[in-house]
């Protein structure tokens, strides 16, 4: 399973829409209590559910790991980790796959600065004042310490690759250390 760290608008998305198109990687379809976004279909880029169905799920024990971020609840469901999957998720997320000491997961940090991930959330028509948000609780949540750096597996500057490059990347690490980790 690839799980795709990193701040906001660093890419994680993109690549794993790019790892879906071309490779044999299939998105992992969390749930997630957020508004959807323009063009966002209900199954296929989350499962949007409501706060109370949220919880109902989570007191169940459906899920492996839930969070909340930018008031926003995130969970991804224990069926869904699977070798040749993608999830993107944010740090808390990325430290509960991290502790489950799972030699299918491999998890990449995807890095780019400040000034390119607001180009990019405005871009996409994010409202300013959430974006202005994002930037600060990111900037909280990955500073790139040395518990980080512990837990993730790869860092990719996604300030020098595009999504393509990133992809292609990231694609190649993760089958070089499956196959260290005699992963079949």
């Amino acid at each position: 399973m690839i799980v795709l760290t990193g701040p906001s608008a660093s890419g994680k998305t993109a690549v794993c829409m790019y790892l879906q198109q071309h490779y044999k990687i299939k998105k992992v379809v969390t749930h997630t209590t957020r508004e959807k976004r323009q063009g966002e279909v209900d199954g296929i880029d989350y499962h949007f559910v409501s706060v109370d169905e949220f919880e109902k799920l989570k007191k169940d024990g459906y899920f492996i790991e839930t969070v909340k971020f930018n008031n926003n609840y995130y969970g991804t469901s224990k069926k869904e980790v699977k070798l040749n999957k993608c999830l993107a998720v944010e740090f808390n997320g990325a430290q509960t796959y991290a502790s489950l000491k799972n030699k299918e997961i491999v998890i990449f940090y995807l890095k780019l600065s400040e000034e390119l991930r607001k180009k990019r959330m405005i871009s996409r028509g994010d409202d300013l004042n959430k974006v202005n948000s994002r930037i600060k609780n990111d900037r909280e949540a990955f500073t790139l310490n040395e518990y980080i750096t512990k837990i993730i597996d790869v860092e990719v500057d996604t300030e020098k690759l595009d999504i393509k490059g990133a992809s292609e990347y990231i694609y190649k690490k993760y089958n070089e250390i499956l196959k260290k980790r005699k992963v079949k």
